[in-house]
């Protein structure tokens, strides 16, 4: 015979476990827009040119197609200072393990927590929650890029 405290705990215990799983979307949405951020900004730097010149640097299997090599584009290009560089890499680090994972991680695994402490640590969230704080490091970071598209880089004269 179960207890209403038994039941209780058993349904906390599941709500707790949904929302951790909800840390892998996070995690891999907020990539994949910053995956977008990191090409509009590398397509301002680069002169004009046609959607099919853009596909052949930027698409599946090209140069600038992964996650990985628009972080050190724009970096390489000054787009990003070295300390925005390293939390788009932790970004990507924490991103890859939620990707690769045969397991159901969270924010707080083992795998993740050090990634998230390190991240938090240049970024340094408000937030209480695991999920809400890694969404502040991202806003952040974001900002950069934003910061970067607003800029008029017109040379006149």
């Amino acid at each position: 015979m179960t207890t209403f405290k038994s039941e209780m705990l058993t349904f906390l215990g599941a709500v707790k476990n949904l929302r951790q799983r909800t840390h892998s979307t996070t995690v891999i949405a907020s990539a994949a827009i910053m995956d977008t951020q990191l090409e509009k900004c590398l397509k301002k730097a680069m002169r004009p040119m046609p959607q099919t010149m853009y596909k052949e640097i930027f698409g599946s299997m090209r140069p600038l197609g992964s996650l990985a090599s628009k972080i050190t584009m724009t970096y390489a290009l000054r787009i990003v200072e070295k300390e925005v560089y390293a939390q788009f890499e932790l970004m990507r680090n924490i991103r890859n393990a939620f990707a690769h994972s045969t397991e159901s991680l969270h924010l707080g695994s083992p795998e993740i927590a050090p990634l998230l402490e390190r991240l938090k640590a240049s970024v340094k969230p408000q937030r209480k929650d695991p999920a809400e704080q890694y969404m502040e490091c991202i806003v952040q970071i974001d900002q950069v890029l934003e910061n970067y598209l607003g800029l008029d880089l017109t040379v006149s004269g």
